[in-house]
């Protein structure tokens, strides 16, 4: 279960408040552990990787999740582990990793039929150091803009080799993955509570990797702004898995402020602890006197 209200806002000491943690050997990195040893058993050419991220392992070209595989795998047997192990691999790898510079034209898939998969994501910058070739562009002083593949059980970045492959430049990119995204958040619940005598803020939550990326998504927004329903609101997405709004006037926006400080440095899958107002109009960072405003 991922911070809720009652985390934000239902306690007396609210940042000592714990995020309730995921099964220890996910959150650990021994689950990953076990995955990465199987991988380099089968693919002993590939470059297999791992980052700060424990649910995922990086494999030449593909990111792979396992926070579902993990979910499956439970309470099963070790030979039933080991098939549906490798019947995953198979299904989010068919024939086998490859690299990220060379996208074989056999399985390359058409941008057409690709073109229902996108969708845009928000990324820090880390990505693009990692993967000089991501395609990106400027967000936020923190957060850069990314486009990915949806899959149940992943969702693989875009970059510039898999453009060339489609004969495609990033632009073409940015409407179908709005459009997409869109239409994916419309299934997403917004909880809203009070703040106090004064104010209301709002949480959506989502394991689906995307809940950070629907700060872009002005339909999303529309809906967020509408039910604490205030002309403007203060938003931010301090993990990838929730994002966090509350009116202007709320009293308790500098403790809720130090809560997305304080949920970006612990995570998991930290993306921002930028503070943005949201109108109509659009999207911006707050100014400097709107941040005194909330104690930072």
């Amino acid at each position: 279960m991922w911070p809720t209200r009652r985390f934000l806002l239902g306690c007396a000491v609210l940042l000592a408040c714990p995020i309730p943690a995921r099964a220890d050997d996910l959150k650990d990195g021994r689950f990953r552990d076990e995955i990465v040893a199987i991988l380099r058993r089968l693919y002993p050419q590939a470059k297999i990787s791992v980052d700060d991220d424990p649910e995922q392992v990086h494999v030449e070209a593909y990111t792979l999740y396992l926070g579902n595989l993990h979910g499956d795998l439970r309470g099963r047997s070790a030979t039933e582990r080991q098939r549906r192990i490798l019947a995953f691999l198979a299904q989010t790898m068919p024939g086998g990793p490859y690299p990220k510079e060379a996208p074989p034209s056999t399985r390359a898939e058409p941008f057409e039929t690709a073109l229902a998969r996108l969708r845009i994501q928000l990324v820090p910058p880390e990505y693009a150091t990692r993967t000089p070739d991501l395609v990106t562009r400027p967000f936020s002083q923190r957060l850069l803009v990314a486009y990915a593949l949806d899959e149940p059980n992943r969702y693989q970045l875009i970059t510039a080799p898999m453009l060339k492959a489609w004969g495609v430049e990033a632009e073409a990119l940015d409407v179908p993955a709005r459009r997409n995204s869109e239409a994916d958040a419309r299934q997403v619940s917004i909880e809203v509570s009070p703040t106090g005598t004064i104010g209301r803020f709002a949480t959506s939550a989502t394991e689906d990797g995307y809940a950070a990326s629907r700060l872009l998504l002005p339909g999303f927004m529309e809906r967020v702004r509408k039910a604490l329903g205030t002309p403007e609101i203060v938003v931010a997405a301090p993990t990838r898995e929730f994002i966090i709004a509350w009116t202007p006037d709320s009293e308790a926006r500098a403790q809720i402020a130090k809560v997305v400080r304080a949920s970006f440095h612990k995570g998991p899958y930290g993306r921002s602890d930028e503070l943005f107002r949201y109108a109509q109009g659009g999207l911006r960072p707050l100014t400097a006197p709107e941040l005194a405003d909330h104690g930072r």
